[in-house]
């Protein structure tokens, strides 16, 4: 029953997620990368003292994270992710793989 309940809030949530507008869930993606950067930074100077380089997929999360800063780029990216359907695709794909990477290394 765990495993089903878990499944079935799974598939409620993403219903939910599909109901919400576009521009609602890039600004709530937005917000949830802008919170991933206190435990980024934090796992950048474990690396850090660790001498070992961040991975690939730590890098491109740093650059979402310092393009969602800038007001134009997101602009920019919200226009992509609202009006076309296949870039909004691709970007629900690019953060859900960030999630994954966020949630996989934990605190460090």
């Amino acid at each position: 029953k765990s495993g089903f309940a878990a499944a079935a809030a799974a598939a409620a949530a993403r219903l939910r997620a599909r109901r919400r507008s576009p521009s609602d869930r890039f600004s709530e993606m937005l917000l949830r990368v802008e919170g991933w950067s206190e435990e980024l930074d934090a796992r950048h100077a474990a690396a850090a003292e660790a001498a070992a380089a961040p991975s690939r997929i730590e890098r491109v999360l740093r650059g979402s994270i310092v393009g969602g800063r800038n007001e134009e780029v997101v602009a920019a990216l919200r226009l992509c992710y609202t009006d076309y359907k296949p870039l909004r695709l691709m970007g629900d794909l690019i953060f859900s793989l960030m999630g994954k990477l966020m949630r996989k290394s934990g605190p460090s």
